[in-house]
């Protein structure tokens, strides 16, 4: 049997189908285009890469076919992530995130596959004054990414009602790390991040007054593997983060630490992101066992490395 990993060439989906592998289980990696990771490479024999778009029926209906009555469940993680692309780009962003899901919970249902769990955001609960929990706030969304992760987990619970589907959710929240370079992350990372990489132009508008639980991606991926394997839950939602809250000019500081040649990032005043700080992740360590395992100067210093081993290894290549 094997799991279904949409996005697996993601950052997410790729450490969640690292995890999975090391374990034994075999993962079909759907994504829109190839992509290598060093850390996958011991574990080819349990991942199989098939290549589609969420959004194109016929291409995901043909996985289905392939490895019919195989699919023991879904990870479910595309998404477009709350950036300037979202903004500049409301429609194919919103539908991706809504209709991508909606598509794959289709299918979970017409193939009859047990279980799905859905990569939501921490997003869903919109700019509150304290670390939002699963049973004490409401999807509260401040902006129209925050609104389609929460449409799509709507979706999800009510086919999980209606059909009988094991659904669970998981909101992570800001996460980051090895398997994609800050210059091909968000605006948020490239300019915090950056340092590390020898970016230029590190500034954002808005952000010096802000704070986040910026979370590093093995623990991300760690707290989704536990939610979905799970047996019999009391709830179907986790939040999934750091307790541990870092400032915009914090994070920065700590990325020109492990910089060969450090450069500042220039930060405006303000708030960039309408945002609660982080999450509370009470909920997930009770019913879940989870714990953050990486503190933030640990989890930036392991990035630097990979980013260092990285960029020496694409120099070599060329």
């Amino acid at each position: 049997m094997s799991i279904l990993i949409t996005g697996g060439n993601g950052l997410l989906g790729s450490w969640v189908s690292y995890y999975l592998a090391q374990e034994g289980k075999d993962v079909v990696s759907f994504d829109l285009k190839p992509r290598s990771f060093d850390y996958l490479e011991e574990y080819r024999d349990h991942i199989f890469f098939q290549r589609g778009d969420v959004l194109d029926w016929s291409s995901l209906v043909g996985v289905f076919q392939s490895y019919k009555d195989e699919i023991e469940g879904i990870i479910h993680t595309p998404a477009v992530m709350a950036s300037p692309r979202y903004w500049d780009n409301p429609y194919p962003s919103t539908l991706l995130n809504v209709v991508g899901t909606l598509n794959l919970l289709e299918l979970a249902r017409l193939y009859k596959v047990p279980k799905f769990l859905y990569i939501s955001s921490g997003a869903i609960y919109g700019e509150t004054k304290d670390c939002p929990g699963e049973l004490t706030h409401h999807p509260n969304p401040s902006d129209l990414y925050g609104a389609s992760k929460a449409g799509a987990e709507f979706l999800t619970l009510q086919y999980g009602n209606h059909y009988g589907i094991d659904v669970r959710i998981v909101r992570p929240y800001f996460f980051f790390g090895p398997g994609y370079l800050p210059s091909e992350m968000t605006p948020v990372f490239r300019t915090l991040l950056g340092s590390i990489e020898g970016l230029k132009d590190l500034c954002l508008e808005k952000g010096g007054d802000q704070r986040l639980g910026f979370t590093y991606v093995k623990d991300t991926a760690w707290g989704t593997i536990l939610a979905y394997k799970k047996e019999n839950p009391a709830h179907r939602i986790f939040n999934i983060a750091t307790d541990e809250i870092t400032s915009f000019p914090d994070l920065a500081k700590l990325a020109q630490k492990y910089s060969d040649e450090p450069r500042e990032a220039v930060l405006g005043p303000g708030k960039l992101f309408p945002r609660g700080e982080t999450l509370d992740i009470s909920l997930a360590k009770k019913e879940l066992g989870f714990s953050p395992r990486y503190r933030m100067e640990e989890a930036v210093a392991e990035y630097a490395t990979w980013i260092k081993k990285k960029i020496a290894q694409t120099k070599k290549d060329i």
